[in-house]
């Protein structure tokens, strides 16, 4: 397999810190090394760690869409089932992270907005587009649901955003407690959602 080049090597690697360890506790030095790249290799392409940071974000959207949204949103019955299906991933996705890291990490959006959000405007402004682009999926199935039948016609749009937060909530729970148990608890209240 064919190695990646330094700079997308070190977007991968900045992505996995920040959600494994933080923004904050993770240096540029250590960046350079998981990723195996030369100090001034970094500071070629990226002017802080910031720039850094908001180049990961969106690359790690850009993954998440297609990998996740993407596939669920071409996989299945329209409607509510996607919904369900989006839940299903992110299960998995805490499931392979407790098997690798033998934590819940929670989400890799909503920890670094907590950490970050009233620090650096450049990264809150890189999340709520995340944050702002999973609700426009999200509406859309809602309007799948709404001309199937499934779920009276209502705010898609406020739905949606009841729904991510729902889940970033259950996530950071999730994270809190180190169980994924939580996150599937609370995951269970999307249907109930729809229907507000």
């Amino acid at each position: 397999m064919d190695r990646l080049p330094t700079r997308d090597r070190l977007i991968e690697t900045a992505m996995e810190l920040f959600w494994e360890r933080s923004f904050h506790a993770t240096g540029v030095d250590e960046l350079c090394a998981r990723a195996d790249a030369r100090k001034g290799s970094f500071y070629h392409f990226f002017s802080s760690k910031t720039d850094l940071a908001v180049a990961a974000v969106a690359a790690s959207w850009a993954a998440a869409r297609t990998h996740v949204f993407d596939l669920v949103s071409q996989s299945g019955p329209p409607g509510l089932d996607r919904l369900r299906r989006l839940v299903q991933c992110f299960e998995e996705q805490q499931t392979r992270a407790v098997a690798t890291h033998h934590v819940v990490l929670g989400s890799p959006f909503g920890g670094l907005a907590q950490e970050t959000a009233h620090q650096d405007e450049r990264l809150r402004r890189a999340v709520q587009v995340v944050f702002h682009e999973q609700c426009g999926v999200i509406e859309g199935w809602l309007d799948e649901a709404v001309v199937s039948g499934e779920i009276p016609s209502g705010s898609n749009a406020q739905r949606a955003r009841n729904i991510v937060a729902l889940l970033e909530g259950a996530l950071l729970m999730a994270k809190v407690s180190d169980e994924i148990d939580v996150f599937r608890s609370i995951a269970v209240s999307i249907d109930r959602l729809t229907f507000g």
